[in-house]
């Protein structure tokens, strides 16, 4: 405010001057001493009232650099801040993934040792199966020779079984389809349970 009145009265005193310059010029006797100290009013308004001009264009350019200066400030802060929050976010991820990935690597050694704990469990099942299986085929190897020794000594028993019914049980008819009364079939099932 105080730059805007002493610019105003500054370049009011440096016109009055000049008019006062001309005024002496297109007189008809001019007197040197007034012509040569309005001159040297002119010269030290004028340099006044430039000098108050340039004082105004400056400090309105200085406010301008100010300003521009705390929005380049002000635009720095705000992309430091957010170079700072991605700085941030990018150390999170990659503690989050370090952390992930050791997590992971820990969890793949452990379903690693259980499947080795699986495999060795199942090699011992198939071991035992097949322990079990020629266990087996060892006793159906025996019994079955038994059972043939079994049988070979049935056949024999019944060999001699069969020559004695054979020869015990005579036909009571030369007709083998000729029926039979009840007391020859009660003679019949006793010679043969003897």
């Amino acid at each position: 405010m105080k730059r805007k009145v002493s610019i105003t009265l500054f370049g009011v005193s440096f016109l009055i001057a000049i008019l006062g310059e001309a005024y002496l010029f297109n007189v008809s006797q001019p007197h040197i001493f007034s012509i040569t100290g309005i001159g040297i009013v002119v010269i030290l308004t004028g340099y006044l009232f430039f000098d108050s001009i340039w004082e105004h264009i400056s400090s309105i350019n200085k406010k301008k650099e100010l300003l521009w200066e705390e929005m380049i400030r002000q635009d720095a802060e705000k992309w430091d801040s957010r170079y700072t929050e991605l700085l941030n976010i990018q150390k999170a991820t990659y503690t989050a993934l370090k952390k992930s990935d050791t997590k992971l690597e820990e969890q793949l050694e452990e379903l690693s040792i259980r499947l080795t704990q699986i495999i060795q469990l199942q090699n011992k099942a198939m071991e035992g199966q097949m322990k079990a299986l020629n266990i087996a085929v060892n006793y159906s190897k025996e019994h079955t020779k038994e059972l043939i020794e079994a049988i070979k000594e049935e056949g024999k028993v019944n060999e001699s079984n069969k020559e004695k019914a054979e020869s015990e049980i005579k036909p009571l008819y030369d007709d083998p389809n000729a029926a039979l009364t009840a007391d020859e079939i009660a003679q019949l099932f006793e010679s043969y349970g003897n």
